[in-house]
């Protein structure tokens, strides 16, 4: 049975933050490797299984801000996220100078999101087994006999972990993550 994608923002049976000709767009750009080569190659209804997918992974992050419904079925759109790349340094009598334009509004997506989508989607139609990680990429050795467990520091901690370049478009937006800094009270 072929799937049917929902992007309509802030709906409440969204499935995706792209429609299929708008992912096409992005990837169009991309460099070819052999994961846009599959993604040229694939069926729409494996296109829009990808996307899907990809929306349901970038769904489990903490993002910023808070939900503008409690009816929308995806994270996106949010109230209250700054944007990222628009902090005005402007201060109007002893008190930092805000605009409208320096959050996201409540009926957008960040562009960084919709590339994350796009970009995860093309790497998962082309890797079958999802983003194929076993659970034991944090460690340096795993050892069965009398059980000896290196951790590897190098890098990001869990199983769900999801490519670097994905990583990269999220800073700013989320609470956590590789770029995000989390404070905590003691």
């Amino acid at each position: 049975m072929a799937i049917t994608l929902d992007a309509t923002v802030g709906g409440a049976n969204a499935n995706t933050y792209l429609t299929l000709s708008d992912a096409n767009d992005i990837v169009d750009g991309l460099v070819e490797d052999a994961d846009v080569t599959a993604w040229a190659s694939a069926t729409d209804d494996q296109k829009n299984r990808a996307l899907y997918t990809a929306a349901q992974r970038l769904d489990r992050e903490r993002y910023l801000g808070a939900r503008v419904t409690d009816t929308q079925a995806l994270q996106w759109p949010r109230t209250g996220v700054r944007k990222p790349d628009t902090y005005i340094n402007t201060y109007a009598v002893g008190f930092p100078f805000r605009i409208t334009t320096d959050y996201f509004t409540d009926t957008e997506i960040p562009d960084q999101v919709k590339k994350a989508q796009a970009i995860l989607a093309v790497y998962l139609n082309n890797n079958k087994d999802g983003i194929g990680l076993s659970g034991l990429e944090d460690y340096k050795n795993v050892k069965i006999g009398s059980l000896d467990v290196t951790p590897d520091k190098s890098g990001a901690v869990g199983a769900d972990r999801i490519p670097p370049i994905i990583e990269r478009y999220l800073t700013g937006l989320r609470i956590s993550g590789p770029g995000n800094i989390a404070v905590k009270r003691s």
